[in-house]
């Protein structure tokens, strides 16, 4: 029974993995398992020996999960794009409060953290406006190439890093880098030959990342913290779709972004307080 409740656990990281503005690290301290991870995920050979039960019930549960809800999503950016994409764009906004509520969980805000903010919300505008119309709309590729499995790779890296830290969300990353269509069609046709290097920088992030991760939010939490949240605001102007107009697509696509808005702090406001006791350690 215990294996099958770990199963489930997964299957909910998986699809807080999936679904951009919703975090993996926020879902496993609200299973009560965030601290586990961090333990078991290390370079260390007797620590994975001793998790490596767990890991392997939570990865068959984490794949189901990423899988089913990859198959969904991608259904519905290729029928239904612009309420699908203004759905998102109302989690991402959702998700804002929650991401600054972590970040400045420890003291007040400092003002000289408003230039990282800047620097990452401009790094943003000038990708956004170097792209045409038709560019700022990432094309979602399905035929391997060594410069797609590069940047797959570098995106697990990325992803993976960011699903370490509660309130941010790794799939928002990839949508950051213009690789999360792309992805989770991957996942969805089975297409081992961009899974591959998306996994394989995963694993590397994963491994890796625990250790980078605490340290940054343990000396420069708020630093980091306002970088993140400047490229997710910057994000939006890619995320948001160009072809938006007020048609039955576009008015579905408000009213579900309204709803959007409101699906993070459902997740904060109803289902963490149950949960409080378990809080992140950073090691």
């Amino acid at each position: 029974m215990k294996n099958v409740i770990t199963v489930i656990k997964g299957m909910a990281l998986g699809m807080a993995f999936v679904i951009p503005g919703f975090s993996g690290g926020t879902m496993a301290v609200i299973l009560k398992i965030y601290n586990q991870l961090l333990n078991a995920i290390s370079l260390n050979i007797e620590k994975l020996k001793k998790n490596i039960g767990f890991l392997l019930t939570l990865g068959v549960g984490l794949l189901l999960g990423i899988f089913g809800t990859s198959v969904i999503l991608s259904s519905l950016f290729e029928n239904f794009p612009v309420p699908t994409k203004l759905t998102l764009v109302g989690i991402v906004l959702g998700s804002l409060p929650m991401i600054w509520k972590e970040g400045t969980s420890e003291r007040s805000f400092k003002p000289v953290n408003i230039i990282p903010f800047l620097l990452a919300f401009g790094v943003m505008v000038i990708m956004f406006f170097l792209e045409n119309a038709d560019a700022a709309q990432v094309a979602i590729e399905t035929e391997f190439s060594m410069g797609l499995a590069v940047k797959l790779f570098f995106g697990g890296i990325v992803a993976a890093l960011s699903m370490i830290i509660p309130g941010i969300s790794g799939s928002l990353m990839l949508t950051i880098m213009g690789l999360y269509e792309t992805a989770i069609t991957a996942i969805k046709d089975l297409n081992i030959a961009l899974i591959i290097p998306v996994g394989l920088g995963a694993v590397i992030g994963v491994l890796a990342g625990a250790k980078l991760i605490s340290v940054l939010l343990s000396k420069f939490k708020q630093g980091t913290y306002a970088i993140i949240i400047g490229l997710i605001v910057g994000s939006l102007l890619t995320i948001f779709p160009s072809d938006f107009s007020f048609n039955t697509q576009g008015i579905v696509g408000i009213i579900l972004g309204i709803v959007g808005i409101f699906i993070p702090v459902f997740f904060e406001k109803v289902l963490a307080p149950k949960t409080s006791e378990e809080s992140p350690e950073q090691n």
